[in-house]
């Protein structure tokens, strides 16, 4: 990435953060089904942990 390109971006993102009220956000959200995907995925290898480190 050139300095110009990183001096507008940067701009832009420091435009947002100091606009608060503008609605607009400094980075996109995240898609529930990632979120989702990665929280079960943590239960599960938890589960998973747990079980094999304490074995009934």
């Amino acid at each position: 990435m050139d300095d110009a390109t990183f001096d507008d971006e940067l701009r832009r993102r420091l435009d947002l953060l100091e606009t608060p009220g503008s609605g607009e956000s400094v980075l996109p959200g995240l898609p529930w089904l990632d979120v989702c995907l990665a929280t079960l995925g943590i239960a599960a290898l938890s589960v998973l942990l747990l079980w094999w480190g304490y074995p009934a």
